[in-house]
């Protein structure tokens, strides 16, 4: 019974590390650009809940005085 296992080089690690790098391409560089559309959607439904916040605070004083 023969133990033919597995040799694992560095160049073999290599390889595969450059053929990871090219299928990958510019998906980092996507990445940061949807985590910035993000980061400005969350700052704009933010804005608004506190401007809402805001505006109903105005509401319910402008009725409690007419009423």
């Amino acid at each position: 019974m023969s133990s033919d296992g597995v040799t694992v080089t560095l160049d073999r690690i290599y390889e595969k590390l450059v053929e990871l790098e090219i299928r990958l391409g510019d998906h980092p560089k996507q990445l940061d650009d949807h985590e910035q559309r993000l980061r400005n959607l969350e700052m704009k439904v933010w804005g608004f809940a506190g401007l809402s916040g805001v505006a109903s605070v105005l509401v319910s004083l402008i009725i409690t005085k007419i009423g």
